[in-house]
């Protein structure tokens, strides 16, 4: 039963990356649109006040479920990897990873600059 919950959680772990992604280009998307709205000023501090919800929990769950799965990664992910030739995709994909989540985790800041959001 643990390791199906640790498969699960390690599935959740990429997905929420992916969530994490979603929710900045919709912000992105949403802040384009809204940008050359008049009710600009009205819209976007509530708006992005609860879509910056959304990626808080991610963020939270990559961290939560990273911690998990980093401290069962050699068992789990590695040593499997190693023995079906799989570790450069395996490299590749935490690199993609990693990457997506520093662009949401920028594109973040970057609208509470640009937006003037207060927590």
């Amino acid at each position: 039963m643990g390791k199906i919950l640790l498969m699960i959680s390690n599935y959740f772990h990429d997905l929420a990356v992916a969530l994490l992604a979603a929710n900045i280009f919709a912000v992105y998307i949403t802040g384009r649109f809204l940008d050359r709205n008049p009710v600009k000023d009205k819209i976007v501090p509530r708006l992005f006040k609860k879509l910056a919800l959304v990626t808080y929990a991610a963020f939270a769950y990559i961290i939560i479920g990273g911690a998990v799965r980093a401290y069962n990664f050699m068992d789990f992910e590695w040593n499997p990897a190693v023995g079906k030739g799989q570790v450069t995709a395996l490299i590749i994909k935490h690199i993609i990873l990693f990457t997506v989540t520093a662009f949401g985790i920028i594109g973040h800041i970057r609208y509470h600059k640009r937006y003037g959001i207060s927590e």
